[in-house]
């Protein structure tokens, strides 16, 4: 299973509809999306125009301290207008006036790493998702997602009980190691999977979140080795691979006796159409359109 993600912190519209469009006409099934109303309308656009009625919806949130719920933000007092930020943002979310837009931030931290004066810093940007989970599978989302990489057990305890609640056909969970070792990591899971019925839980084994930018083994092997972690677990979970995944994740994986239900590609798989879907004529332009597809195929063949 190959799933697009199209940023848990990404509310543009028209982006998320121009990827659906595409990878959806290259065989992707599975979008992972911001949990909000505006961006499930916009990627069934997409589906619709591309002529797919059959595609799957994953819809993410986070628990406090989770870098997928963030936005940054910038001190106009400390910046120095040196662009630094601005030159290597991934989703072209801050301007060359350096200013930034919040609905095409996915909370990434490239930014504020780049910063030579600390003048970026994030906040938390949460949605209600007492309201938003039960709305998303009513209007057919089969997947919810929690990303959990916070210390804030609590928050996390609230939104899987309203994912459970919400009963989807897969609950899934996002993890790294970024702030645990594997046991509190192996801990967590199990607790969570613990009133879940086998198999109806998919562990998306995050290498390093919001990695992928570029297309080498390094890059994807965090993920190969987070996955590892939960396969010696043996736990009753899909594994899906994420957090660095390029068009190298499945070869390494599979060099590595990683038995793997999916792989899931956000940055990698948005950057190599980048140049086509931004474009101001993407709609009528086919060429671009077919272009963007090409290429689009090539990696979710390599991800077989």
């Amino acid at each position: 299973m190959f799933k697009l993600v199209c940023g848990a912190g990404n509310e543009d519209t028209e982006s998320v509809k121009r990827l659906v469009y595409v990878y959806a006409l290259a065989g992707c099934k599975l979008f992972d999306l911001s949990a909000r109303k505006e961006i499930l309308a916009a990627a069934k656009e997409g589906a619709k125009l591309a002529g797919i009625n059959d595609l799957l919806y994953c819809v993410s949130i986070g628990i406090k301290g989770d870098k997928h719920i963030t936005k940054a933000k910038i001190n106009s007092t400390k910046c120095i207008k040196c662009a630094n930020c601005f030159r290597n943002c991934p989703n072209d979310a801050i301007y060359s006036s350096i200013i930034i837009d919040e609905k095409k931030c996915i909370g990434c931290g490239i930014c504020q790493k780049k910063c030579p004066t600390g003048a970026i810093t994030t906040e938390e940007k949460d949605v209600n998702y007492k309201e938003i989970l039960p709305y998303m599978v009513q209007n057919g989302v089969e997947f919810l997602e929690l990303h959990i990489m916070g210390h804030d057990k609590e928050d996390l305890a609230k939104k899987w009980q309203v994912i459970n609640e919400c009963k989807p056909k897969f609950a899934s969970i996002c993890i790294d190691r970024e702030n645990f070792g594997n046991k509190e990591v192996l801990e967590r899971i199990k607790e969570m999977i613990s009133t879940r019925e086998p198999y109806t839980t998919i562990v998306q084994a995050d290498g390093v979140p919001m990695s992928g930018g570029s297309d080498d083994y390094k890059t994807t092997l965090q993920a190969v080795a987070m996955a590892e972690v939960i396969q010696n677990a043996e736990l009753p979970v899909h594994i899906m691979l994420s957090g660095g995944t390029n068009s190298k994740t499945a070869e390494l994986a599979k060099m590595c006796g990683i038995n793997y239900w999916g792989i899931a590609i956000g940055s990698w798989a948005r950057k190599i159409v980048k140049p086509y879907v931004t474009q101001e004529d993407f709609w009528e332009n086919k060429q671009i359109q077919n272009e963007a597809i090409d290429i689009a195929i090539k990696l979710i063949k390599s991800c077989k």
